[in-house]
């Protein structure tokens, strides 16, 4: 019997779970109309096989594209893998650098790809649909459904942001970049909340920190391979404390006072009247940046400030102290051979009615921000959708309002997960830069599957291109870290809490 099935991949979800759908003849997505060159068909009736008797021919221009394959397919499946070669397939991608075409049957496997890019992200695809061969007690090949595809980005630039807490373990970092790749996020944008070990300035972190500069290059170089570019952060106005605002707790302030006038009284702020908070803001710049592998670009925070208070501030109009401060570090990262990145809501003032219901936390000053900095400074539109997080707008006005006065705006969503295809269609439509998942302290439980998983898919553009099921994709990302502890498996770091046991 033939049916048209809306499936996940090959799968449907329940509760976080895969649930494998009984076998249907065909299943065929359409095109999405905001991405036409995606098609897919998948016939779950026939599974062939994927193992050493199978041929993967690989045409594309770049010869390390076949070369990759081979590598990664060796990782994955060992010795039950398949061969892979260059070769002619027959196959037509679109024009874009990062699309491909894929086919499996009974002949083998052909991937096409105009750049390695492009391969990488076929490699990934057919990766989500291969399973175990059935019937044995240990893995003895694999096996995966018929399927043609053809598919190609919905955005070009596709963003996951993480924040390395203290709380936050290194491998669940690892685990996040590694699974982002997965998913076909191209950039990960690494917020270090006071974890970041800066050997120029040793005070500017916690005792003990965890992203160790080896750890950083590490992970940069993990990303490379994996097809995922590390952009670093730094807070360069409000958020100084590195860390969450309802703790009161300062990195640098409560272990080292003595740096004190880099700061604001209170300490949220950095002092932007200080010509030392200039210099030290950007030597740190500069040694994130080395240490990131000089990536294309580099986010400068710039949210949710307060007023200055410092007598020094003060006596300069508000307006005017705060583009000198962040121009000039926009400057200096393009001075790097990067692209400046700013939040975006100090440039919305507080209480103006066209941004009634979306975020603005500036002020009347720092709203003449939006004519006054740099136009090739990239603006981070952050909508969450707060007290309405099942909403599904259509368009955002922000974010236009940003484009029209000339910024590469990127649409930054969080838990608003019916919100997000219609932001990345938008923000195609007006031809902004891209699109930026936030995920903040809420990485862990359904809501980090929520959050990547709504999230890839409105970045790349349709369902075509992703896995069955979040589980099993982390866990995959697992077996390519060799994982051993309890704590790195799941999404959750406990079945039970702890403490639950204490007394």
């Amino acid at each position: 019997m033939k049916s048209k099935v809306k499936l996940f991949g090959c799968a449907v979800m329940a509760m976080g779970l895969a649930v494998v759908a009984a076998p249907v003849t065909t299943v065929v997505k359409s095109a999405d109309p905001a991405n036409p060159y995606q098609t897919y068909t998948c016939d779950t009736a026939v599974y062939v096989p994927f193992d050493a008797t199978t041929t993967v021919t690989v045409e594309c221009p770049e010869p390390a594209a076949a070369e990759w394959i081979k590598s990664h397919f060796k990782e994955w499946f060992g010795k039950y893998g398949p061969s892979v070669k260059s070769g002619t397939t027959g196959l037509k991608p679109a024009s874009d650098p990062e699309a491909y075409a894929a086919s499996v049957d009974e002949n083998g496997v052909k991937i096409a790809a105009n750049t390695l890019t492009g391969a990488r992200w076929a490699a990934y695809t057919l990766r989500q649909l291969v399973i175990a061969k059935r019937g044995t007690f240990t893995t003895e090949g694999f096996i995966m459904p018929k399927l043609s595809v053809v598919d190609r980005p919905h955005l070009e630039f596709r963003a996951i942001h993480l924040c390395w807490f203290p709380e936050v373990r290194p491998q669940q970092m690892e685990r996040s970049i590694r699974l982002a790749a997965f998913l076909k996020f191209n950039y990960a944008i690494i917020e270090p909340w006071g974890m970041y070990e800066s050997k120029k300035h040793p005070w500017w972190h916690w005792p003990n920190p965890t992203m160790t500069q080896a750890e950083v290059k590490r992970l940069v170089a993990i990303g490379k391979d994996l097809g995922i570019t590390l952009i670093p952060q730094i807070n360069c106005y409000g958020h100084a404390t590195s860390a969450r605002g309802c703790t009161i707790k300062h990195a640098m302030l409560d272990i080292t006072p003595e740096y004190e006038p880099l700061f604001e009284p209170g300490g949220w702020n950095w002092c932007l009247s200080n010509p030392e908070t200039q210099r030290i803001l950007r030597e740190l710049i500069a040694e994130m940046h080395e240490n990131f592998g000089k990536p294309p670009y580099f986010h400068l925070g710039c949210d949710e400030a307060v007023n200055q208070t410092c007598p020094e501030c003060v006596k300069t109009p508000n307006a005017e102290l705060v583009c000198r401060h962040i121009s000039g570090l926009a400057d200096y990262v393009k001075s790097l051979g990067a692209r400046p990145m700013i939040w975006h809501d100090m440039l919305l003032a507080r209480g103006d009615p066209r941004w009634k219901d979306f975020v603005h936390c500036g002020n009347k000053e720092t709203a003449t921000l939006a004519d006054t900095l740099p136009k090739d400074v990239i603006i981070c539109d952050w909508q969450y959708s707060y007290g309405n997080m099942k909403e599904a707008r259509k368009d955002w006005p922000t974010m236009k309002y940003f484009k029209e006065k000339g910024f590469p705006v990127a649409g930054c969503p969080w838990r608003n997960f019916n919100a997000m295809k219609p932001m990345a269609d938008y923000i195609s439509q007006i031809g902004g830069f891209g699109f930026i998942e936030t995920t903040w302290h809420h990485l862990r439980g359904r809501e980090w599957e929520q959050m990547f998983m709504s999230a890839s898919k409105a970045a790349w553009g349709s369902e075509v291109s992703h896995g069955v099921s979040f589980q099993r994709s982390l866990r995959l990302v697992g077996h390519d870290m060799k994982i051993t502890d309890y704590l790195d498996t799941g999404y959750l770091n406990y079945q039970v809490p702890p403490a639950w046991w204490a007394n």
